[in-house]
C-alpha cells in the first residue's frame, strides 16, 4: 500500500534552511552579475588595494640606465597613484639625470579627477596640471618660457596608464584571451587615445625582494628572491606598444617594449642605492649601451627621398626584437613584415584603420581665435594630395623654428613665438582639424647608423587615397622622406624625452639599391 512522506519538524527545518541558503546564492549571482563596473571596482579597490611602493630596475639590454617606483595611497575616499622614473642621458659632458615624476587622484571607482606630472632636466622644468570631468579634459602647461592651456572632449571616460593595471586585476579582466579597448592618457605631454588590449597566458615572474651590502666588492647583492603569477598584457596605445606584466593584485611587475627600456621589478636597494651610487663609475658603460639621438630638425643635410623604404629592426647587440609587438607598428604608410618596418611614400588603409583614427590632445587648439584665423588665411579650398603642397609651403612660411626644450609644443604657442617640431606640427594638425580635414601628430626617427634623429610631423586623410599621407610641415616638405619611421601618435620629439622608446635600438637600412 502506498504511503506519503510526512518529514518530521527536522527534517522541514533543513529543507527551509536548505532552500534559503541557496535562494540566497541565486540573489547573491543576480546581484553580482547586474552590477556595472564602477560599482565591482570600488567593491574590489576597498577589500583588495592596500599602501606601498614597487621598485623597478630600468635596464637597455644587460645595462641598468635608470631607476622607477610606484606608490599606491588610499585616501578617504579615493586613491593616489605615484610614479617617480629617473633616466640617464647621454650628454656632451657625460649623463643627464632625466626625472619625471606623475601623480594620479582616483575616485572611489578608480576614475581618474586630477593628474600633475613634472619633468626636471639640466636644472629646467615643466609641469602639467591635468583634470577630468566626465568626457572633458583640462590642461594646464607650465615652463621656463611659455605657459599654456587646453581641453579636450572624450567619447568616453579616459583611465590612466598607471591605472590600467588595478582596473584590469579589479574588475576581472585578466583572464587569457581577453581583449577590450580603454581610453588611456598617455605620453608627455598627455593626449587620449583608444588602446587595445590583449591578455596572455599567466606566467610566474620571479625578482629580488631584498639585498644587501657587501663591504668587501662595495656592491650591492640580492639575497632573496619572491615570485608572482602574472598576466602579460599586450597594449596598443597612443604611445606605442608595449607588454604589462600585471598579477592579480593590479601590481606591475614587468615592462616590455619593442625596442626601449625594460623596466624588471627588484629591490629598493639594488634599484636605487646601488645605482645612484656607481652612476659616476658607470658612466662610460651607459654611454655606450644606449644610441645617439639628436633632433632631427637640426640635422645639417636633410633627406628628401620618397622611394619605398625597408628597415631591419635589432637590439643593439644584433638580438632580435619581439615581433608580436613590431607588429603593431604597422598602420599609415607603414608596413611590418617580421623584423622588418617598410615605409611608403602612401600606403592605402590597412585592416582596422579608419579616418577616426585620431586623438583628442589639449594641446592641439582648434577654437583659439589665433588658430582660427590662420585657418581662414591658410585653407581656401579643399584639402587634397593635390592641393596639399601648397598649403604645407603657405604654412611654412609663417612659423618659426626653435630645437630647444623651453620653446612652445603646443598649436597656440606656435602662433606667435618660435616653437618645437611638436608645437609646429600641432599647429598645423590643429589648421587642418578646424577644417574639418582628419589629422594627427605623430612623432618618430630617422635612424642613421648609430645616431637617431627624433622628429615631429603630420599624418593627413586623403578620402580619394582611402589613406594616411605623411606631411612635414617643420621642414615644409609635403610628402614626409621615407626616413623618417613613426612611433608613436602622442607626447614628445625631444631627444631626451624620447631616449625610452629607443633605448634598446638599431635599424639598419636594408633597402635595395637601384642600380642606374
Amino acid at each position: 500500500m502506498l504511503q506519503l512522506y510526512r518529514p518530521s519538524i527536522r527534517a522541514a527545518g533543513a529543507i527551509f534552511v536548505l532552500t534559503a541558503w541557496v535562494g540566497s546564492l541565486a540573489w547573491l549571482g543576480v546581484r553580482r552579475l547586474g552590477q556595472s563596473e564602477d560599482t565591482t571596482l570600488s567593491n574590489e579597490a576597498t577589500l583588495r588595494l592596500a599602501p606601498g611602493t614597487v621598485w623597478y630596475a630600468l635596464k637597455a639590454g644587460d645595462t641598468q640606465v635608470g631607476t622607477a617606483a610606484v606608490t599606491l595611497d588610499t585616501l578617504s575616499p579615493g586613491y593616489r597613484v605615484d610614479a617617480a622614473v629617473m633616466l640617464a642621458s647621454p650628454s656632451a659632458e657625460g649623463l643627464v639625470r632625466v626625472n619625471r615624476r606623475t601623480e594620479v587622484w582616483l575616485g572611489s571607482t578608480l576614475n581618474i579627477e586630477k593628474i600633475h606630472s613634472r619633468l626636471s632636466r639640466d636644472g629646467r622644468e615643466d609641469d602639467w596640471d591635468i583634470t577630468v570631468h566626465g568626457d572633458t579634459l583640462q590642461a594646464r602647461h607650465t615652463a621656463a618660457r611659455n605657459a599654456s592651456r587646453g581641453m579636450a572632449m572624450l567619447a568616453t571616460a579616459p583611465t590612466a596608464a598607471w591605472v590600467m593595471p588595478y582596473r584590469l586585476a579589479l574588475g576581472g579582466g585578466l583572464v587569457p584571451g581577453h581583449e577590450r579597448s580603454l581610453t588611456l592618457l598617455e605620453g608627455w605631454p598627455i593626449a587620449a587615445g583608444v588602446s587595445r588590449l590583449r591578455v596572455g597566458t599567466d606566467t610566474m615572474v620571479r625578482f629580488a625582494d631584498s639585498s644587501r651590502y657587501d663591504p668587501a666588492t662595495t656592491t650591492w647583492t640580492a639575497v632573496h628572491t619572491d615570485s608572482a603569477r602574472s598576466y602579460p598584457v599586450t597594449l596598443a596605445g597612443p604611445g606605442g606598444p608595449r607588454r604589462v606584466w600585471v598579477d592579480r593584485h593590479g601590481t606591475v611587475t614587468r615592462i616590455s617594449t619593442p625596442f626601449g627600456v625594460e623596466w624588471l621589478r627588484t629591490d629598493f636597494d639594488l634599484s636605487e642605492t646601488a645605482f645612484r651610487k656607481e652612476l659616476p663609475a658607470r658612466t662610460a658603460a651607459i654611454r655606450a649601451a644606449l644610441p645617439r639621438l639628436l633632433a632631427y630638425a637640426a640635422a645639417p643635410g636633410t633627406d628628401t627621398a620618397t622611394n619605398v623604404r625597408r628597415f631591419l629592426v635589432q637590439h643593439r647587440d644584433g638580438s632580435p626584437v619581439d615581433t608580436a609587438l613590431l607588429a603593431l607598428f604597422a598602420g599609415g604608410r607603414q608596413s611590418v613584415h617580421g623584423d622588418t618596418i617598410t615605409v611608403k611614400a602612401m600606403g592605402p588603409m590597412t585592416a582596422g584603420e579608419s579616418s577616426a583614427d585620431t586623438l583628442p590632445d589639449p594641446t592641439i587648439q582648434t577654437e583659439p581665435l589665433p588658430v582660427m584665423a590662420l585657418e581662414r588665411r591658410l585653407v581656401q579650398e579643399p584639402v587634397t594630395a593635390a592641393t596639399l603642397p601648397t598649403l604645407v609651403a603657405a604654412f611654412h612660411a609663417l612659423v618659426q623654428l626653435d630645437t630647444a626644450a623651453t620653446a612652445a609644443d603646443d598649436a597656440l604657442g606656435a602662433t606667435h613665438a618660435p616653437a618645437r617640431p611638436d608645437g609646429i606640427a600641432r599647429l598645423f594638425v590643429a589648421v587642418l582639424r578646424a577644417s574639418n580635414v582628419s589629422a594627427r601628430y605623430v612623432t618618430g626617427i630617422y635612424p642613421q647608423g648609430d645616431t637617431l634623429w627624433t622628429h615631429a610631423w603630420v599624418e593627413v586623410w586623403i578620402p580619394a587615397a582611402n589613406g594616411w599621407a605623411a606631411v612635414d610641415p617643420v621642414s615644409g616638405r609635403a610628402v614626409t622622406n621615407t626616413g623618417l619611421i613613426r612611433l608613436a601618435f602622442a607626447g614628445s620629439s625631444h631627444p631626451e624625452e624620447m631616449l625610452a622608446q629607443v633605448a634598446n635600438a638599431r635599424f639598419v637600412d636594408i633597402t635595395p639599391k637601384v642600380v642606374p
